[in-house]
């Protein structure tokens, strides 16, 4: 789900129309429509509001729905949701997204908001960030007994 997709979820859950909500986060309700309709998507100062209006987290905005289900990816599970929670923590707005081919296969990628400039991971990036942090945790696992048994630690 995108943040757009959230926003019109939860506005329509609390039962606000775009211009009340607007008015509640000092925007127009053509922005929140824009921001719903995945024209432009908020700033996070802007997101940070928004969330505010509607009750919820910015992390919830960003990257679960309004049934509290986390955005899909074909590699799911919790290390790979971690990954996303972790780059939300260090950029900010974290957006997943997909891309249609003109073969009609469609890939996710995400889309890091970030200042001066965004920039963006697609899911095979986010697997492989998964697959090293994976790849790292048996050493250190074994570092940090090791360490401890010998008063290291």
């Amino acid at each position: 789900m995108t943040i757009g997709q959230t926003i019109r979820a939860l506005r329509k859950k609390r039962g606000l129309t775009q211009n009340q909500l607007g008015a509640l986060c000092g925007i127009t309700g053509g922005a929140v429509s824009s921001y719903e309709n995945g024209v432009t998507a908020p700033k996070r100062r802007t997101a940070e509001k928004i969330a505010a209006a509607l009750g919820v987290s910015l992390e919830r905005l960003q990257g679960e729905g309004p049934a509290g289900m986390s955005v899909p990816a074909s590699g799911g599970g919790r290390l790979y949701d971690g990954v996303l929670s972790v780059l939300r923590e260090l950029y900010g707005m974290v957006e997943g997204r997909v891309i249609l081919g003109e073969n009609g296969q469609s890939r996710r990628y995400y889309l890091i908001r970030q200042l001066p400039g965004d920039f963006v991971l697609y899911e095979d990036d986010i697997e492989a960030i998964v697959r090293s942090a994976r790849a790292s945790m048996t050493p250190l696992a074994a570092y940090m007994q090791s360490a401890r048994a010998g008063g290291g630690l």
